[in-house]
């Protein structure tokens, strides 16, 4: 839970701002004087103080300056004013306050920057739960992070020194923190070799170089960002938490992405593999059985009659039957098969590593089960199934093959799997 400190005599805008902030995310806790906020910073973990400026006891300035200079200064300080002062606005962002909103217009500015409050706080709990890489070739430099990991709660972290390591782990991370003065190699050659790999992962450079044609550079050769050294924490870490942002809108454009290939390859349906891309996996398939010497089979299915359940009970039906059957036919299957929708109310299945006699066992193992079925209109149905093996038949040949197993199976009074 974030806790927040509201720091205001006016009790009109400590109830709006309680309202604002009203989310199960967030502790509210608002006092009247800077006097009262030290005794709650003293026994509350604060995560953000909101404070007005005027008080009295004394100037809001001067109540900054007081955190600044106590063990609080790394709490983030948001100030609510109703004056519109430039030079006091310049003289606080110097002390160190990482916002200034007028009061005549803060409603939609204080939500919008507790919004970005909560996507830090949502970034901090990421970093802690991805895998995350460090290469730097200094210990000290690699004690130095390490130590402010630990002072954010970060720990699921590992240390390489050894570049050629890090290349060759087989270890995927989420963020990559790189060196980029290296020996042996520059840390933007492994940043490059890194980035061919894992085109979603966040990469970050480290360096104490600040020659802006490097940078440029390193950014131009997939560096997400470039982070120099010595570190400051804050700065590094609010460095990492933004980056992180970008990094989760990357891992959501790759789900995405995922998703309109596999849209692409599926029956809308069945959400079996449609006619096309079973088609390209048939030609894979047979290439690699004839490169390690393997067996390979193909089942094609057709339901019999099953014009007969759209006429006389409707599209929706049949609908329904199709997928029941699909289910069926995906509990039958291995995990190494592959299952199609191959048109209408045909199925095929491609048998890797399956001998004739072995994918005929299947499909008739499967026309029983489909037998089997009850569909809740009262009606059962029939599958009737041809069956071809490899040899030395192409993608076409293969299908062809099965397809006249099946037709002789029609012809012979349905629910039946010819093979040869």
């Amino acid at each position: 839970m974030i806790n927040i400190l509201h720091v205001d005599y006016n009790s009109f805008y400590q109830k709006i701002v309680e309202d604002i902030i009203s989310d199960g995310k967030f502790n509210y806790i608002s006092v009247k004087s800077p006097n009262e906020a030290f005794k709650v910073l003293e026994n509350e973990g604060i995560d953000l103080i909101i404070t007005g400026l005027e008080f009295k006891e004394k100037f809001g300035k001067d109540f900054i300056k007081e955190i600044n200079d106590s063990k609080f200064k790394d709490t983030p300080i948001v100030v609510l004013s109703a004056k519109e002062d430039i030079k006091l606005k310049s003289k606080l962002f110097n002390m160190g306050v990482i916002d200034y909103i007028e009061k005549n217009d803060f409603v939609n500015r204080l939500k919008n920057y507790i919004n970005k409050f909560k996507d830090m706080d949502f970034a901090h709990e990421k970093l802690r739960n991805i895998n995350i890489a460090v290469l730097d070739d200094s210990r000290l430099e690699i004690e130095i992070i390490k130590k402010i990991f630990e002072l954010n709660g970060i720990t699921n972290v590992d240390y390489y020194n050894d570049p050629e390591k890090l290349i060759k782990s087989d270890k995927e991370y989420s963020l990559y923190l790189v060196d980029y003065v290296l020996p042996k190699i520059l840390g933007e050659e492994v940043i490059l070799k890194l980035r061919k790999k894992y085109n979603y992962a966040l990469i970050i450079a480290i360096s104490s170089v600040e020659n802006q044609k490097i940078i440029s550079k390193i950014l131009s050769n997939g560096a997400d960002d470039y982070i120099t050294k010595p570190f400051n924490e804050r700065i590094f870490m609010a460095r990492l938490k933004s980056n992180m942002r970008t990094y989760l809108l990357l891992q959501k454009l790759k789900e995405k992405n995922i998703k309109l290939q596999e849209m692409v390859k599926i029956d809308g349906l069945t959400n079996l593999y449609n006619h096309k891309y079973i088609f390209e996996r048939i030609k894979e398939e047979i290439k690699r059985a004839k490169r390690y010497n393997d067996e390979l089979s193909i089942v094609l299915l057709d339901i019999d009659d099953f014009k007969n359940v759209n006429d006389t009970y409707g599209h929706q039906v049949g609908d329904n039957v199709l997928v029941s059957i699909s289910n069926k036919l995906k509990e039958s299957i291995r995990d190494i098969d592959i299952l199609g929708r191959y048109g209408g109310e045909e199925f095929i299945i491609i048998l890797p590593e399956t001998d004739l006699k072995g994918a005929y066992n299947l499909a008739e193992r499967i026309r029983k089960r489909i037998e089997e079925m009850e569909f809740k209109e009262g009606f059962n149905l029939t599958i009737s199934g041809g069956v071809s093996g490899l040899k030395n038949n192409s993608c076409l040949q293969l299908i062809n093959k099965a397809d006249k197993h099946l037709y002789i199976a029609k012809n012979k009074g349905k629910n039946k799997i010819i093979y040869k």
